[in-house]
This record gives structure tokens, sequence and C-alpha cells, in this order.
């Protein structure tokens, strides 16, 4: 049984708290910079210890391993110390919010003795499975371009995740980076040799400063061609979150029919969450490396930052 600490609650903490006890492990704190938050959250999962002190659970003995899902600009400064301390970490996307702090996670964790994920979620959806099975068996022939979609249409976050200094960018970080790492994925999880973009604050202006609406085309190292989308308060979803559509010189195909099938479907699914967990949680048991690896996590990154700099785009 591994003894986990969770840094940050909310909707997201819900999904790996469930993941977690399902797998028959113990939750042992949870640290969160807001205490009343951080003790609804406990005593919904049973947990025996609360803390705004996040560094005290960095040396607490007890923790074995740790969740961050706190915000994007903590990611870094949390990880590397629980890294340092030999807490195991699964880390939230996006991994960080600059390359040079995913290099310093990689190191920390190449340093010392614990690993390192990355939480890239629908790696662990059965249908995203399914079509990666496709491609592998050639059912498709060689794959030439694929199109992805990280978008919410007709919404958007609030909160830290519209402060570009904790978040370290709009819905490109927050939405983009699942259709990016799912198009990888399908691939075989090649390396980027180009990226241009075309990212702006349209649909929200007024709202907030960060991007709310872009296009990237990624040229990988093995000559497909990646098309994404991102965004918040678009007009019209052409992709549930993360689909994917995937062309071959044998065919054509996409995870996921275009809309929701019906009123009360649910994308975001518990099972996704809990086999991402199982992961983490049994590569910690057998001695392991778990996947994706922080390597993985920096090529999303990578992407992510070289987007920006082709739409001219400060950040920091």
């Amino acid at each position: 049984m591994t003894r986990v600490a969770l840094f940050g609650c909310g909707w997201i903490q819900d999904f790996h708290a469930r993941g977690v006890l399902a797998h028959g492990d113990e939750i042992v704190a949870v640290a969160n910079h807001r205490e009343e938050s951080a003790r609804v959250f406990a005593d919904r999962y049973a947990i025996p210890r609360v803390t705004t002190d996040w560094e005290a659970l960095v040396a607490d003995p007890e923790v074995e391993a740790a969740v961050v899902a706190t915000p994007n600009a903590l990611h870094a400064p949390q990880t590397i110390a629980l890294l340092r301390n030999g807490k195991h970490v699964m880390v939230e996307k996006p991994m960080a919010i600059s390359v040079a702090e995913c290099d310093a996670m990689i190191a920390a964790s190449r340093d010392g003795s614990a690993s390192l994920m990355v939480a890239h979620c629908w790696r662990f959806r059965d249908e995203v499975r399914a079509m990666r099975d496709r491609i592998v068996s050639g059912e498709l022939g060689d794959v030439v371009r694929t199109h992805g979609y990280g978008v919410h249409a007709g919404w958007g976050p609030s909160g830290w995740f519209t402060d570009p200094a904790l978040a370290g960018g709009g819905a490109l970080v927050d939405m983009g980076v699942h259709a990016i790492d799912t198009a990888r994925f399908l691939l075989g999880d090649p390396q980027p040799a180009d990226v241009c973009a075309a990212i702006r604050t349209r649909y929200a202006e007024g709202r907030y400063t960060v991007d709310d609406d872009g296009v990237l085309l990624i040229s990988w190292y093995d000559g497909t061609t990646s098309v994404v989308e991102s965004g918040w308060w678009q007009p019209h979803l052409g992709g549930l979150e993360a689909d994917t559509e995937v062309w071959g010189t044998k065919g054509y195909a996409r995870i996921w029919p275009p809309e929701p099938p019906s009123a009360d479907y649910e994308h975001c699914s518990q099972p996704m969450y809990s086999a991402q967990i199982a992961e983490f949680l049994d590569a910690i048991g057998e001695g392991r490396a778990p996947r994706p690896s922080g390597e993985d996590g920096r090529v999303v990154m990578q992407v992510v930052e070289q987007a920006y700099h082709s739409a001219g785009i400060e950040r920091g």
C-alpha cells in the first residue's frame, strides 16, 4: 500500500482521490491554500490530515507519493521539492509553465530515486487506445495527418486559469495540451520538428487577457502533420475534448462523433482517471518508470512554447 498526499483540491482531485482509493492505497494528507475547502474535501474521502503548509508534507516520512494538482505555476517548485525528498510524483497537465521548468523537474527525478509521471489523462481512455491500436495494426495505412480538438463551446473557466502568472497561458495550456498529447500518443510519440500557430484572445475580449482561441500546425519528425485547435467560448464544438481525426493512406477515422451522443453524456468520466492513477501506483510498486513520463510532458510544453513564439505572444 502506497501512502499518497494530494496537493490541491477541486474537481480534478475528486477523480484522483477516487482512483487512489479504488486501487487500495491510502490518502494520508491533503494540502491546499484554502483550509476550509481542504477540510470539506478531506471529510469527503476520510483523509486524516489537512494542511496549508505543503512544504511540511514534502519533509514528512509518512508520505511516499503525491499527486500535484495545484495552479500551473506551482507544479515545478512543488514537484522538484517532492522528488528531491524521495517522493514519487504524478503532476497534472500542463507539466509546468516552461520547458526550462520541465527540464529541472526531469533532472530532479533522474538525480534521485523517485519517479515522475505527467497526468495526460486521455491516453488512458479506452476509445483513444482503440484508435492507437487501429493505427499500429496498419488498418489506416501510413498516417499522413491528424486534426485534434481542445475546445469549450460557449463557456470558459475563471479564477487562476485566466491569470497568466498562475496559469502560464490560456486555452492552449488548459485545453490545447490535451489535443497535442493525444495526437502524439496516437502517432507513437514523435518529436516536433516545427510548430506554427495563430493564437489570440477573441471570444472573451475584456473578460481576461490570456488566449481563448488558437490553431496550431505541428510538423513531426516522422513526417506526419497535426492540426490542433484550442479554445474557450467558441461558437461551435467541432470535436469533443481530445477528439482526433486521422487521415491515413488506407482510410480515415476519428475517435468520437463530433457532437455529444446524448444530453446526459459524460465525456470526462472516472474510468480513465482510475486507470491513470493505477499506472502511477503500479509503477511505484513494480519499481519501473510510469508513462506518460516527464519527457512526454516536456514535449507538449515544447510545442506550446513554440506555438506562442510563432504567434508573437510573450509569456512571463
